[in-house]
């Protein structure tokens, strides 16, 4: 992917960083600057961001349930296997359906989510810097579609508790994307590793406890 710098970047880059590379915060600012309407639509976001639009919108739709905000994990986890399987298709560039670019966002609820995550971007790209780039080559892109499909799939679902941790792989895996560092990419995909084993002990444990429960009423 391009790493090219939006106009109006800070000029001070954090140790690690390489020039000419536009940062995840970034990233969130211009989208701060930009959006005027009452509603944000997904097609005008992801044409606003351009050649980052894969990592940038995988973060973006993940901050939401991490956070959590309630009711958004369907809304944002089927966008996110979208996403996911044109990775995995080595797309170089964003396609969204009509109808899906035509989904439009309450601009406020929205920008509150990108101002409340900009802070914590500026605190942990401190620790991004290109790395491992095998991890983050066209190739390794193509596989971390799959896994991002799967974790957003997971994330979809309506489970107790089983909705953060797979965003939060997300979050770091894009995170590596737009910021060329295989490290996180590897780190997302330890923490994926870990959220899908939650989530099996959560839909496990439901199960057991559903038998139980059949088992005394019914005998």
């Amino acid at each position: 992917m391009s790493k090219d710098r939006p106009s109006g970047a800070s000029d001070s880059e954090p140790p690690g960083a390489v020039a000419g590379r536009a940062r995840a915060s970034d990233l969130l600012e211009s989208i701060l600057v930009a959006a005027h309407q009452p509603r944000v639509a997904l097609g005008d976001l992801a044409a606003a961001l351009g050649d980052r639009a894969f990592g940038a919108l995988l973060l973006i739709l993940s901050i939401p349930n991490i956070l959590p905000v309630p009711g958004l994990s369907t809304a944002t986890g089927l966008p996110m296997i979208l996403l996911g399987a044109q990775l995995a298709l080595g797309r170089s560039s964003l396609w969204l359906p009509r109808r899906l670019a035509a989904v439009t966002l309450d601009r406020d609820a929205f920008l509150a989510v990108v101002r409340r995550a900009h802070p914590w971007a500026l605190r942990v790209e401190r620790r991004l810097r290109p790395r491992l780039p095998a991890l983050v080559g066209a190739r390794a892109e193509r596989a971390l579609g799959l896994a991002v499909m799967l974790l957003a799939a997971v994330l979809a679902l309506p489970i107790v508790f089983g909705n953060q941790p797979p965003a939060f792989a997300i979050a770091l895996i894009a995170l590596g994307l737009i910021e060329g560092d295989g490290l996180f990419v590897l780190a997302g995909l330890v923490t994926g590793l870990i959220a899908l084993g939650i989530v099996a002990a959560v839909l496990l444990g439901l199960g057991l406890a559903g038998d139980a429960a059949l088992r005394l009423f019914y005998g």
